[in-house]
């Protein structure tokens, strides 16, 4: 056996016991065919994308649509496609909101500038319409796993949409009416991260990545502003309403700092100090985005690897092929109750060598965190943020009553 071949062999097996558990094709086509009960909707809350556009007028409310145009181009921004989405998110919402009104169905509509509590428990169906950031700004608002939500993705041209509707909905709304009203729909229930909070000034308002200057803004996400005095007594303990579709980062605000971070695993005895660029815990729907980005091994990287293992010239074509069967093995299915963490740009030398009995990856059901940090925040799928400074210790886990019912349909 040549010295290319065995390593080959090697290299298969090393990548099959990498992957972590696929979710079956066949059970996945069976769910499909399996009806759900009927589903008629009686208060649809239509949750819409603030488009990137709608937000530039806000920020800009004194310059015409040709001066706001102009300022735009000049700065490099890509108006086409900026105008395209807002135009094409309108048109959707426009469409659903006819659907509606055939099917005689009360509606609500809201976006980010106007996010109410009360809507959310005054509705049977959540519709995000936009893509996949819009689906988690609403889904960070659902508290229960009794409400189904369904997204429309409005622009596919340029949204992946994974949390989404298969693109071809985007111009067949009756249709997603017509299935749910059929019971030709499948429940997904998508694990969640609950966040329980321990130390003081736990109980600071959150803000927003979105605003700048750390500013909460419009974005008071209905927690009320504590006076210091009150909050002194409060409980020392705080678990977060919000729960994290995709995941929950934890490192220093300004990203050029090092994190410092006492990390535990399934309440094991050891706490490890780990100096990172922060570290990321997601759940199986979140391994489809951050984590398998910070996760994904180049052609590049393989090859270097392999070089060193031998001298020969490696075949481009099998680098890529083992780079892309190792990233496809990196996702899991939504539905498994575990985390996996990533350590981002964990820090090794000579004075802060690898720990022994911590992976930079790896999988677990609890994890704990202690921050060591001086200006850190906590956030839970890129968007809602709390302090999380020194002496901070932070409890991620799962619950199956903490899921999101999202419902799919059939692509």
């Amino acid at each position: 056996m040549t010295t290319l071949n065995h390593l080959r062999k090697r290299s298969a097996r090393a990548v099959q016991f990498l992957q972590p558990h696929k979710y079956n094709a066949s059970n996945n086509l069976r769910l499909f065919l399996r009806n759900e009960s009927n589903f008629v909707p009686k208060r649809v809350l239509i949750v819409a994308k603030l488009s990137r556009y709608h937000f530039e007028k806000i920020r800009e409310p004194n310059l015409s649509d040709e001066q706001l145009k102009f300022k735009l181009l000049e700065r490099g921004s890509d108006y086409d496609t900026m105008i395209a989405s807002h135009i094409a998110t309108k048109h959707v919402k426009s469409q659903v909101i006819e659907v509606l009104k055939k099917l005689n169905i009360e509606y609500k509509i809201i976006n980010r500038e106007n996010l109410d509590r009360s809507n959310f428990i005054w509705a049977d169906l959540i519709l995000p319409i936009g893509g996949d950031g819009t689906f988690l700004l609403a889904s960070n608002m659902i508290f229960d796993d009794k409400t189904p939500i369904i997204g429309i993705n409005s622009f596919p041209e340029r949204s992946e949409g994974y949390l989404m509707l298969s693109p071809k909905y985007t111009t067949r709304i009756p249709e997603i009416f017509e299935m749910l009203k059929a019971g030709h729909y499948n429940v997904v229930m998508r694990r969640r991260i609950r966040t329980t909070i321990k130390g003081d000034n736990i109980w600071d308002p959150p803000f927003h990545t979105h605003e700048k200057g750390r500013v909460v803004g419009e974005e008071k996400f209905y927690t009320q502003d504590l006076k210091q005095e009150i909050s002194n007594k409060l409980p020392k303990k705080r678990r977060l309403p919000w729960l994290a579709l995709n995941e929950v980062f934890i490192a220093e605000i300004l990203s050029a700092r090092i994190s410092n971070l006492l990390i535990n695993l399934n309440n094991e005895e050891k706490y490890h100090l780990v100096r990172s660029s922060g570290l990321c815990v997601s759940t199986g729907t979140g391994s489809t985005s951050w984590y398998r980005s910070i996760n994904t091994v180049s052609p590049q990287v393989v090859k270097e690897i392999l070089s060193l293992l031998d001298k020969k010239q490696i075949d481009n074509e099998e680098v890529e092929k083992i780079s892309s069967t190792f990233n496809a093995g990196l996702p899991f299915h939504a539905e498994e109750l575990k985390l996996c963490y990533s350590v981002r740009d964990m820090m090794v030398n000579s004075m802060w060598p690898t720990p022994k009995c911590l992976q930079p990856r790896g999988f677990c059901k609890k994890l704990t965190v202690t921050s060591q940090c001086y200006d850190a925040g906590l956030v839970l799928d890129g968007g809602i943020a709390v302090p999380f400074n020194f002496g901070t210790t932070a409890v991620l886990e799962t619950y199956p009553e903490d899921s999101l019912r999202a419902l799919t349909l059939p692509d």
